[in-house]
């Protein structure tokens, strides 16, 4: 539990503040909040279950890939309706934010 608290609090330190520079919204950081609250404990309690269910590295990064990827496009979809973005502007910035806090968060979560 400890461990899905510090995987949330690390991509809301992360996602949130580059979303809001990116977009150069003030009012884009609730809405960025609350879609992270959203789908991080969603895809990381799917991760550890998937893991603890075949031990299996690859089966465990293969449900990554196809998890940060449904993300991708699951985060756009909501900063469609929540931020008024463009489809594609929606995705890019997605995009941006997700590979951010994946690669800075496993970095730090390696280290704790």
């Amino acid at each position: 539990m400890k461990s899905l608290l510090l995987a949330l609090a690390l991509t809301l330190a992360i996602e949130v503040p580059l979303g809001a520079i990116v977009l150069k919204r003030k009012d884009s950081v609730i809405p960025l909040c609350l879609i992270n609250v959203l789908t991080n404990p969603a895809l990381n309690a799917l991760l550890l279950l998937i893991f603890s269910l075949t031990q299996s590295n690859t089966v465990y990064f293969t449900a990554l890939i196809i998890g940060e990827i449904s993300v991708f496009v699951g985060e756009g979809l909501l900063l469609c309706r929540l931020c008024d973005l463009s489809f594609k502007r929606a995705i890019i910035l997605s995009t941006i934010t997700n590979t951010a806090s994946l690669f800075i968060g496993s970095a730090i979560m390696s280290l704790v």
